[in-house]
């Protein structure tokens, strides 16, 4: 059996998908602001040119072998979110994995756990308080020299003991 060539996902991808989305994007009556997730029944459109799921998977195949920068995922990214793919944290529908770092952490958790059809949601805190940074800018300041305790546990410790953060108990294991 002959191999495919390189650029069959893509042409494909671009055959099944793309000449149905702008006639789509045209039907919506809504006003949206670019980068923005999609409205429920824009995501009815949307699902259905991934409909049936061997299309959303032919997706995710493209996605794993070509990432997140592939001209033709791109603009079928661009699409779902109003023209333009945002940057930073976005977050979903999806009730255990409510948040991701970036839009393309997003799609890959959808195609990796098979849930082609989570939704990108608008998120109910600012963007900047979910980001890792702003996770590390409230550990450093939450940060204090090393407690000290004495271990009512063990009588072998029983002068005090000093606890480290995780990361240097880990670097240090």
């Amino acid at each position: 059996m002959r191999k495919p060539a390189a650029g069959f996902l893509p042409s494909l991808l671009k055959v099944l998908l793309l000449p149905l989305a702008p006639a789509a994007a045209q039907d919506s009556t809504q006003a949206s602001t670019p980068g923005s997730p999609l409205s429920p029944t824009e995501y009815e459109r949307f699902f259905a040119l991934l409909t049936p799921t061997w299309k959303a998977e032919t997706t995710c195949r493209l996605r794993a072998t070509h990432g997140c920068r592939n001209p033709t995922l791109v603009q079928l990214d661009q699409y779902e979110n109003h023209g333009l793919v945002p940057d930073g944290a976005v977050c979903s529908n999806l009730p255990y994995a409510s948040w991701f770092e970036s839009f393309c952490q997003f799609t890959h958790y959808r195609c990796s756990n098979h849930v082609y059809y989570a939704k990108r949601v608008l998120c109910s805190q600012p963007v900047s308080i979910l980001s890792p940074n702003t996770l590390k800018e409230i550990e450093a300041s939450a940060e204090v020299s090393p407690t000290t305790m004495t271990s009512p546990i063990s009588p072998h410790f029983t002068e005090r003991q000093t606890f480290q953060p995780w990361p240097e108990r880990l670097s240090n294991n």
